[in-house]
């Protein structure tokens, strides 16, 4: 063996020796190694920050979290237990961006989020990630009063789906209820074609 190699194995022997509870994946999917303790914890900085977050700051905070792939996928999946929806939000957003389908399961249990945001959040993460768990969440965001959640979800929805069946987030309410009774009715031909 090279010495490059032999220096890589003892280094990431090393790395699992010195693991503390704290930084040990939990059962399940396997992923990449945790990052070392003072990565791990400028992570963690990372995700305790979203909920005072907004705007320009919020999106590179959380590109920066997607950005270290692999390795933010435990923390990010502890986030989404978060009692702040922000940081639930978060790091939906940022699973979604990473993009690894052994998170599909983690974010269907927050498509039963208490917070819209949340739950949309999460449905457009599984739709980026090809899981169609997330449709009927969108959908039913369509008909959501504040017209920020209706934009997010149709935005999801045509990216996923390349329709709109004549949705648009601003039209009067009854040009909405039409478009939408469309949508519902193509989510249940493709409900009922994967029975």
């Amino acid at each position: 063996m090279s010495f490059r190699i032999i220096a890589v194995l003892v280094a990431l022997s090393l790395v699992g020796a010195c693991k503390t509870k704290k930084h040990q994946i939990k059962e399940g999917p396997e992923y990449a190694t945790t990052p070392s303790p003072v990565a791990a914890a400028r992570l963690q900085a990372r995700i305790d920050n979203i909920k005072y977050q907004r705007g320009v700051t919020l999106i590179a905070n959380l590109e920066r979290i997607a950005g270290q792939g692999e390795l933010a996928i435990t923390a990010c999946i502890e986030g989404l237990e978060s009692p702040d929806a922000m940081t639930r939000m978060g790091c939906a957003y940022a699973l979604g961006r990473i993009g690894d389908t052994r998170t599909v399961p983690d974010l269907e249990q927050v498509l039963q989020d208490e917070v819209p945001f949340v739950r949309f959040e999460a449905a457009s993460a599984l739709g980026g990630m090809g899981s169609r768990r997330g449709y009927a969440v969108l959908v039913g965001g369509l008909g959501n009063g504040r017209v920020e959640f209706r934009y997010k979800c149709i935005e999801a929805l045509q990216g996923f789906t390349n329709h709109t069946f004549g949705y648009r987030h601003d039209a009067s309410p009854e040009e909405r209820g039409q478009a939408i009774h469309r949508w519902r009715a193509w989510l249940n031909r493709l409900e009922a074609e994967e029975l």
